[in-house]
């Protein structure tokens, strides 16, 4: 499979096989978990051809939220690039992927402008 080139930036269709020095950072909407997935054990566990939003799509916590499961969706996803050297983790890259807490940027608003029936003939 070839790897995504050093200054490639990953789209939401580019296989996980093809990332393997990225890891997922995900924090939990309802209880607030944070989970780090590395994406070549998420590849041997999926297949490697499965795009990243798929997998981003069906993401779930799955920790204790009082006495039941949390089955809450993710609030925040980061794409990171790490670079391994020995025992310590360097991040190389950082990419926001869904951020459900920050509301920015919004759509624009449509205009309130009604055309009067003479100008919707122009």
């Amino acid at each position: 499979m070839p790897e995504l080139s050093y200054a490639a930036d990953p789209v939401p269709a580019t296989p996980i096989g093809d990332m393997k020095d990225w890891q997922l950072q995900i924090r939990c909407a309802r209880c607030g978990r944070h989970t780090v997935l590395p994406l070549d054990h998420v590849a041997r566990r999926h297949g490697p051809r499965r795009p990243v939003i798929d997998v981003i799509r069906h993401l779930q916590c799955n920790s204790f939220y009082g006495q039941e499961k949390c089955r809450g969706r993710p609030r925040l996803v980061t794409l990171v690039k790490v670079a391994t050297y020995g025992k310590s983790i360097r991040t190389v890259r950082q990419i926001t992927v869904l951020d459900a807490s920050n509301p920015w940027p919004q759509p624009p608003l449509p205009s309130p402008l009604i055309l009067s029936g003479q100008d919707r003939e122009r």
